[in-house]
Parts: C-alpha cells; structure tokens; sequence
C-alpha cells in the first residue's frame, strides 16, 4: 500500500509540474505567482490521493474462501472503487455489521467473546472441519454447536486475532496526516477568501464519511487472508450438529439486503457466496435479513445521504460555470437532504406499509441517489472553468506533511 501511494503521489507532481510549466508559458501573469499556483491536476491529485487513502484503510474485506493473490486484489480493488462511488452503501454496511457485532457478543458472553471474535465470525472467520471437508461456520450455527457440546470453544485469543489483520500503524498515521492536512487547507483558503473548488467539497463529504466506517470496524480485523479452523467432536454431523452451514466449494443462500422485506425487488437479490467473483454485490448493499433489522441499514444509509447534502450545500454561493448549473448543485444539495427524510417519515419500520406508501419510500431513495449521481457530474464539469483564485495556493500549508 505506501509504494503504491508514494508513486501514485510521484506522478502526480510530475504532471502538476508539468501542467504548472504549460500554464506559465501561455500566461505571463503566471509567472510571479508560479510558486504559490496549483493545476487542475494537482487539485485532483490530492483529493484521489486522500480518497485513496481514506477507502483503503475504511474498507474491511470479509474472508473469501478458494481465494488466490490475484483474486483477493480485484476482489478488495472492486470494493474499494464502490466505496468511492458509494461511500453512503459502506457506512451503511458497517453500522449494520457492528449491530449484529454487539448481538453475537451478547449470545457468547459465557465463552467469553469479545467484540473482535464477533466480527471475526461475521466476516466468515471459523470454519468448520467434519472431518472430509471444511464449511463455513455462521455464527448462529456455531452458538448450537457449543451448546450441543458438538465443538470445543475456539481457543483464539482476541491478540491472535488482531495479528491476523493487515493494518499497520505506519498507514494509519499516513491516513490521518493526509486527512488533517486535507480538511485544514479546504479551510484556510476559506478563511483566506480564497475559491475551494467542488472537487475538494465532495472529497471533503467523502473523507467526512470515513470517520464512522472507523468507529464501527475498530475492532473489526483488516483482510484476513484464512479462516481459523474447528473440529468435530464426532465425525457424524448428522446427529448433533445443525444442518444449515454451507460448504466451502458451494454457494451460500444467506443473502445480506439493504431493502425491507416489502419493498426488495423480489428477483433482484445479492447474495453471500464463497466464489470472490460473486461477493462485491452483499459486501456493499446489505442488512442482514435474518438477524438484524434492515432498518438500522436504511436509517444509517439515509443519514449519510443527508451529511453528503449538508457538507455539498457548503458551496451555495460559491462561483459556478453557468447559473444554471450553482442552480442545479442547489437543488440536488436540497433533494439529497430532504429525499431520505421524508423515505424516513413514510417507512414503516415494522414493515407494514400500505403499497402507495412504500412506493413514495422507494421513489424518495431513488431520487436521491439520482441527486447523488447529479452532483458528480456538476463537480467534473465545474473543472473547466475555475475561478482564477482556485489556482493560488497558500504557502504554509504545503509545509505540513502529506502525500
């Protein structure tokens, strides 16, 4: 992770030095000021590199099973790119796994469990040893086994677990001097009156939105690679055991959905499965639908889309290309923040919804992403026609450490 990003930042200065020397050739003006100008590809650099920075340390891959190097890459690679685009979906996974997280604690409290053996199970991390093949083992299954005496607890403690994640401290302090640095100079060229552009205020949201995906998956383990492996007692399943693990070569119908069981699009389900290929859908657009309430996903998906409408309408006043698109960012400002109240004020978090009302709740979260969606496109269309003082930078912030 650190080569890649110390050479993604190396390419980034060499063409924002390049872009610099380009800009000064074709504007005079330019010159006195060369050393305090940044290019569009310097402003774009920092804020990939903060997103980067930000996602890759947020995201907490579950456990894929019959996983090579190259596949658990593309695999953690494709969240990591949802996560960009979506970061609403990725809080709201990991505010619903820390509730069921705090729930199988609770069931294990006489084994002791602590909070990092929860997550440790939910993101697939016992299997299950019968004797001819490994299965996964969920935990509602594994909390019948100890019952049944079937299984010996495992005896793995809450540090063995730790040192199975793949964070370090040396990314993690990359992580929060790149942040600070970042919401520091969004701040000072504020205070300065100088333009920020829309770029830097959707980084902003998104960088914002990676401080809860820390607080739910601290004690979440980082990407481990195997999952830690029980035995049988006795070699008959059958007899003692529940019936409703999966086996490691086959797929799981344990499907983790965003949507209430009476609003989901029947057909359209993605579903938990062993093959890393199939796992980006779940590991994204979830609520777990058989132990947690798909009401804490919604509630925390439309918080965030609410936070993401309350840091864009920072840049209400701020210079647009034309008028028509400062009233477009207005409205879908607006739209993102009220959307998801009023899907909240018409759900029914029991479920009961009569059909009308579950199609305005349908409709609103819909507009909302559709609002999303609009926003993206006015930030990278607002790149064209800057403000001339969103090229100055101030001198001292560039002395902070950062990438």
């Amino acid at each position: 992770m650190i080569p890649l990003l110390l050479a993604s930042s190396l390419l980034i200065q060499l063409a924002a030095a390049a872009s610099t020397n380009s800009s000064s050739s074709e504007c005079p003006s330019c010159d006195a000021i060369s050393s305090n100008y940044r290019s569009v590809w310097s402003i774009l650099g920092s804020c990939a590199l903060t997103l980067l920075i930000c996602t890759w340390n947020a995201i907490h891959p579950n456990i894929v099973f019959q996983q090579n190097r190259y596949t658990a890459a593309l695999y953690r690679l494709a969240l990591i790119l949802f996560a960009l685009v979506a970061p609403e979906f990725a809080v709201a996974r990991a505010y619903t796994e820390w509730i069921y997280a705090h729930k199988i604690q609770k069931d294990f409290h006489e084994y002791h469990w602590t909070l990092s053996h929860s997550f440790f199970s939910l993101m697939g991390g016992f299997a299950l040893h019968d004797g001819t093949r490994r299965m996964k083992l969920r935990p509602d299954d594994h909390l019948q086994y100890l019952k049944k005496g079937t299984i010996m607890n495992p005896d793995i403690t809450e540090e063995e677990i730790d040192d199975k994640s793949k964070s370090d401290g040396l990314t993690k302090a990359i992580l929060v001097l790149q942040l600070l640095w970042f919401i520091l100079q969004v701040v000072v060229r504020g205070t300065n009156h100088l333009a920020i552009t829309l770029v830097e205020i959707d980084t902003l949201a998104m960088a914002a939105l990676s401080l809860p995906l820390f607080f739910f998956w601290w004690s979440k383990p980082m990407a481990p690679k195997r999952p830690h492996t029980l035995y049988l007692k006795h070699t008959s399943v059958s007899q003692n055991a529940p019936q409703t693990h999966c086996s490691l070569d086959g797929d799981d119908d344990d499907g983790f959905l965003l949507m209430d069981d009476t609003v989901r699009i029947r057909h359209a389900r993605y579903w938990v499965t062993e093959r890393p290929g199939q796992q980006v859908g779940q590991e994204l657009l979830l609520g777990r639908r058989d132990e947690v309430s798909n009401w804490y996903g919604v509630s925390a998906l439309s918080t965030c889309l609410i936070l993401l409408g309350a840091v864009h309408i920072i840049a209400w006043d701020f210079q647009f290309p034309s008028q028509a698109e400062k009233i477009t960012w207005r409205i879908a400002s607006l739209t993102l923040i009220s959307a998801p109240i009023i899907y909240l004020i018409v759900r029914d978090p029991n479920g009961k919804l009569p059909e009308i009302r579950s199609v305005v709740a349908v409709g609103m979260v819909n507009i909302g992403l559709v609002a999303r969606c609009l926003l993206l496109v006015l930030m990278l269309a607002s790149l064209r026609d800057l403000p001339p003082s969103a090229h100055e930078t101030v001198s001292w912030t560039t002395y902070i450490p950062h990438l």
